[in-house]
């Protein structure tokens, strides 16, 4: 049976800050890494993209974890959705997520070799309903976009909180922060909830986090 990972993935900022100092930070930050990722080069994100896919691939946790949950990207975000198709075909284990109306969240769905995606209400592409569901418990391995991350795992979101609440269900999961290079930041402000990475994954870096003190 899987147990929890040790309490360093959940973020411990050194002092604490009011809740709408964190906000402000967080939607200055966004605004600073959305310029940076506006400037990179098309031919910058791809080549970065084929990195950190080989960089996943080549990983010995990566080839035995059971099931892996990826993610469809955004346009602003590392492209992983070829290679995740291309990984299930290979016979690997993945899983997306897929929007659930009726308890209105993210759950894991698997990815089948052959089948059609269909876009979700937020226009990212999922599993169709009739791909078999998979539970929060059987994932072992969780790939997490963000617009930032820093060196001790934090990571900061869209400000929607969808993958957030995914995360806080996976306790049992490692969780693999992927971005570009240009997302990788000396601090995020973050809150107590806010959970942490235990990996960082760009065409740079393959950095296993130093918890925060």
């Amino acid at each position: 049976m899987n147990r929890p990972l040790p309490d360093r993935g959940t973020s411990r900022p050194a002092t604490a800050q009011a809740p709408d100092t964190i906000a402000a930070e967080k939607s200055g930050l966004r605004a600073i890494v959305r310029q940076r990722l506006a400037a990179l080069a098309p031919s910058h994100r791809e080549s970065q993209s084929q990195r950190i896919q080989s960089r996943l691939a080549a990983s010995p946790d990566w080839q035995r974890a059971q099931l892996i949950l990826g993610f469809a990207s955004l346009p602003d975000e590392p492209s992983l959705l070829p290679f995740l198709l291309d990984q299930a075909k290979a016979g690997q284990p993945i899983a997306l997520p897929r929007w659930d109306p009726t308890l209105n969240e993210y759950r894991p769905a698997r990815l089948v070799p052959g089948a059609e995606l269909t876009p979700g209400p937020f226009k990212v592409w999922e599993p169709p309903a009739d791909a078999p569901a998979a539970s929060f418990e059987q994932l072992d391995l969780v790939l997490v976009p963000g617009l930032a991350f820093d060196r001790s795992g934090r990571r900061l979101g869209r400000g929607k909180g969808y993958f957030d609440r995914l995360l806080a269900r996976t306790p049992c999961a490692r969780r693999w922060g992927v971005a570009f290079d240009v997302q990788i930041v000396d601090r995020v402000p973050a809150a107590p909830h806010d959970l942490n990475v235990h990996l960082l994954v760009t065409a740079g870096l393959w950095w296993p986090v130093i918890p925060a003190d």
